[in-house]
């Protein structure tokens, strides 16, 4: 779908919101209003179908407010995902398309649990994230020695989940020291450009991304910045605890994020975390899936909207609330010189130093089994 004449002026709307005669006021003020009192984005993952269906059709769009859904690139236009013309349509419509790498890889370090041996050709693993593409080269560590293996697959048994490889380990490494595998940094970056390049082919404007399973160890830390301005989930939180992050105290790319859902996150808490946004003219970032799954129907959606509204709350996109803020970040490609010394908040010391795997598996959806289903074998 190309952009038709009134898209920018209607993107315009959306992302800053203007009041236009004839559309729904974006933030249900005025334009003689009072400033807004802090910010609000929502971001959705895994760029289903029902991202435009259900998320955007239902709830966003009735509420007259933009939103971000966080794409794996290759699946765009499957079955059961956006095509090329939804997302083009909900840039058109104010929304913010942000990266979820190419297939959705845990891009982060997991904790391996036994004991490996240098004959062993399966490594048992807290999840086996890592197992799900054969060949993939991966690395095993314990910070100090490391080996290269190829993954041959992935499965379970009476000693736990494990990552299966095409040969011998060809190293003997102990759990006890804080043993590790990671994607070598080839796979990493590939899921960085080339999703960011991919998105960008069907005309979206991609800056931001939000890490699949939460997966943010050292290494993607330190590459991240080199493709996009901001990681929205670099730390999140399965409910409780709400992340506030005070325009002066964010330092690029590390943002926090909140999950939503039905039963992650109750009204109560809900109104914590928008009460804090307005008293400290905060930004907040909500995360969750639109497939039904997840517990997280538009009437829920519409109603945590509803809510930032009647407090004030600017709800718009995380590209328009860093702007906003005037928080900006220098993004390189690869294929230039510039480099990008942001500071990081919290980085871990460790490749190993990483959000547990139980919470990772929350974070990705419904405690896990969904999410992993719908996405674990491709």
């Amino acid at each position: 779908m190309s952009d038709g004449p009134n898209s920018a002026t209607r993107r315009a709307v959306l992302e800053n919101g203007l009041a236009v005669a004839g559309a729904i006021p974006v933030t249900g003020m005025s334009a003689t209003a009072a400033p807004p009192d802090g910010k609000l984005v929502f971001t959705y993952d895994d760029g289903p179908v029902e991202d435009y269906t259900h998320t955007y059709q239902r709830a966003h769009r009735k509420e007259g407010v933009p939103a971000c859904s966080a794409v794996p690139s290759s699946y765009v236009g499957e079955s059961g995902n956006v095509s090329a013309d939804q997302l083009q349509e909900l840039a058109d419509e104010g929304w913010e398309v942000m990266s979820h790498s190419v297939k959705h890889r845990m891009l982060g370090p997991v904790t391996v649990t036994r004991d490996i041996a240098a004959a062993d050709r399966r490594i048992y693993v807290e999840e086996n994230f890592h197992g799900s593409f054969p060949d993939d080269t991966l690395v095993v560590s314990d910070g100090s020695r490391s080996t290269t293996v190829t993954v041959a697959g992935k499965g379970s048994d009476d000693r736990g989940k494990f990552i299966g490889v095409e040969s011998s380990v060809g190293q003997s490494f102990s759990a006890s020291d804080d043993v590790s595998t990671h994607y070598t940094e080839d796979i990493v970056r590939m899921a960085l450009e080339k999703s960011k390049r991919q998105l960008e082919s069907y005309g979206v404007n991609v800056t931001n991304i939000v890490m699949p399973y939460a997966g943010y160890g050292e290494r993607t830390r330190k590459m991240v910045d080199e493709y996009y301005t901001a990681v929205a989930n670099a730390e999140s939180t399965a409910g409780g605890n709400p992340q506030i992050m005070e325009p002066s105290e964010i330092r690029l790319p590390h943002l926090s994020r909140m999950l939503f859902r039905e039963g992650s996150a109750t009204r109560a808490q809900l109104g914590t975390l928008l009460d804090t946004i307005a008293s400290q003219n905060g930004l907040g970032i909500l995360g969750g899936h639109s497939w039904w799954q997840e517990r997280l129907p538009p009437s829920r959606i519409r109603m945590v909207i509803q809510m930032a509204k009647d407090r004030n709350i600017d709800v718009v996109t995380l590209r328009t609330a860093l702007s906003d803020f005037g928080i900006t970040a220098t993004t390189t490609s690869r294929t230039t010189s510039a480099t990008t010394n942001a500071p990081t908040a919290n980085p871990p010391t460790t490749e190993t130093d990483q959000l547990g795997l139980g919470v990772l598996a929350a974070l990705a959806g419904i405690g896990g089994a969904a999410a992993l289903k719908r996405y674990g074998d491709t």
